[in-house]
């Protein structure tokens, strides 16, 4: 069977870049920095750029987790029993639009990250 090579789309690779950030985006939601920090380290090579959104995924999934031991911590003195939903919330509302706009290919980093990483 012989097939036309122009009846197969090019693989564009920036397009999967965009997904593979937008993977590490949502994963945080589960895995905090753990598969963020896996793509991270696989992918900073190839491509600076996108080494440096899966960079600022890691500075978020950091900072957050970081926000989220705080918040946790403050219990004690009970004004944990605020923020740690309000962080949590935060940390669900931010993964979703840094998603999406990965997924757009638009470059995303979320309001209090810290920058761990350059």
């Amino acid at each position: 069977m012989d097939y036309n090579k122009e009846e197969f789309e090019p693989v564009n690779h920036s397009r999967f870049d965009n997904q593979i950030v937008m993977i590490s985006y949502l994963s945080t939601l589960v895995t905090t920095f753990i598969i963020p920090i896996i793509l991270w380290v696989m992918k900073k090579d190839e491509d600076p750029e996108t080494g440096q959104a899966l960079a600022d995924v890691l500075n978020f999934s950091i900072s957050y987790t970081i926000y989220l031991v705080a918040a946790s911590i403050s219990m004690i003195i009970l004004v944990g029993f605020v923020l740690a939903p309000l962080v949590s919330l935060l940390v669900i509302i931010f993964s979703i639009v840094g998603a999406v706009k990965s997924y757009n290919g638009e470059r995303y980093t979320a309001p209090l990250t810290i920058k761990f990483i350059k």
